[in-house]
């Protein structure tokens, strides 16, 4: 059977920690960050046509969609003519710190490489995920990740232990070159305590990680967009809160509470709010791919 369509599942990622660290020469920032896989995923759709690359996705359909540009990569280097057909079903909530577009670029190369019976390797495909933009390194591997240089080197860290999570997200967005552009103004320098991170995590315990959680960008976004502390503190007092923190550059805030029951109760208060509000948990592992549908014979 030769397959003709994949179905992938992009999941989006939460930066339990995030620290810059300083500034290259070449403009771009140094973190380090603990990175972490969520339940919420973008359903990818990719299958072979005859020629050119076309990528549907409401809005953002089109050659400035990442998904678009890493399908690019992925033929160039195959020197193929051959085309693909990428349909993006969103769940995950754009400018909202939460690496939705990386994440489709990376399930995006998983996919060919799929469809394309693997002429990658996973070294090569990192290489590509690296140069398409820092977090799509990330959302290649998934899971709990140690990240460092602009986001794409990365050190697996013991499995975070399941977490219960609420997102709140406001009606406005983040966009995190400005962000980042607030924070040089704005900012201070940190790091993180990796050993710290690993003994927490290892632990399986929430409440040796909660005091841990860090986002040097908090301070840039929200004066960017002051609903995000009020967010986080009005979340943070709700029952069962043990922690909560803006995820990326924003604009989403994350809480996280004891009991699943406890989520699904204030992200109901929140979404009579008027918010975006999803509820979820932690996972393991990224991207996972689902149905294969194929046509003809090998």
């Amino acid at each position: 059977m030769t397959v003709k369509q994949i179905e992938m599942f992009a999941y989006a990622k939460v930066n339990l920690a995030l620290a810059i660290t300083g500034l290259r020469p070449d403009g771009y920032h140094e973190l380090e960050s603990v990175m972490q896989s969520i339940g919420i995923c973008d359903r990818i759709r990719i299958s072979m046509r005859e020629k050119g690359i076309l990528c549907l996705c409401g809005e953002f359909s089109g050659p400035e969609n990442l998904a678009y540009k890493a399908a690019q990569t992925f033929l160039n280097g195959l020197n193929s003519s051959q085309g693909v057909e990428i349909e993006i079903e969103k769940n995950i909530p754009v400018q909202a710190g939460l690496g939705g577009g990386s994440a489709d670029a990376a399930a995006t190369l998983q996919g060919l490489n799929l469809l394309w019976h693997k002429p990658y390797t996973d070294v090569q495909l990192k290489a590509m995920a690296a140069k398409l933009g820092a977090d799509v390194a990330f959302c290649l591997e998934g899971g709990t990740q140690w990240a460092t240089g602009v986001g794409e080197e990365l050190r697996p860290l013991p499995p975070a232990p399941k977490l219960n999570l609420v997102l709140i997200k406001p009606q406005q967005g983040i966009n995190t070159a400005q962000a980042y552009r607030t924070f040089d103004q704005i900012g201070n320098f940190a790091h993180l305590d990796y050993v710290a991170w690993q003994r927490a995590l290892a632990s399986g315990k929430t409440e040796e990680i909660i005091p841990l959680l860090y986002n040097s960008l908090e301070p840039a976004s929200t004066k960017l967009l002051p609903e995000i502390a009020r967010i986080k503190d009005g979340l943070s007092k709700q029952e069962g809160c043990k922690g909560a923190l803006m995820a990326g550059s924003g604009s989403t805030v994350f809480g996280i509470f004891e009991t699943q029951e406890q989520a699904q109760r204030i992200g109901k208060i929140w979404r009579e709010k008027g918010y975006g509000v999803w509820v979820t948990q932690t996972m393991e592992r990224g991207n996972v791919y689902g149905k294969e549908t194929g046509t003809g014979k090998t």
